[in-house]
């Protein structure tokens, strides 16, 4: 059974509500959504525990791995690297500022064909 990389506690917030409004947008295109906030392990695929894992009908099409600032760095990209030998396509959902790292550790260790990268952005306005 895979470990999860553990997520600083002050992103876990932004980690959280990320695979979130993940699951919202995609619940019109899935069928089946299951989330692991946090460092929670409540669903399971092929031993590892993907933050979103996205199903319809009984068959699993992708999984979203949701990255914070904090937690982008070579050793990450090994759990990367053990999520893109999986059955499905592996999608990392990273901020939109560390998308040019998240794009050369992937060149860097072998993902750059293998994997999607999303970004996205938290903007509050007061």
């Amino acid at each position: 059974m895979a470990i999860i990389p553990k997520i600083p506690s002050e992103e876990k917030l932004i980690h959280d509500w990320v695979i979130r409004q993940v699951e919202h947008k995609h619940s019109s295109l899935y069928n089946e959504i299951r989330t692991n906030p946090g460092e929670e392990q409540l669903c399971e695929f092929e031993g590892f525990f993907p933050d979103v894992i996205l199903g319809s009908y009984g068959q699993v099409v992708q999984i979203i791995e949701v990255e914070t600032e904090a937690t982008i760095d070579e050793k990450r990209s090994e759990y990367w690297k053990a999520l893109s030998e999986l059955s499905v396509q592996l999608i990392l959902l990273v901020p939109a500022k560390s998308k040019t790292h998240v794009t050369d550790l992937c060149w860097k260790c072998g993902l750059a064909g293998k994997v999607k990268i999303g970004t996205f952005e938290v903007s509050i306005r007061i």
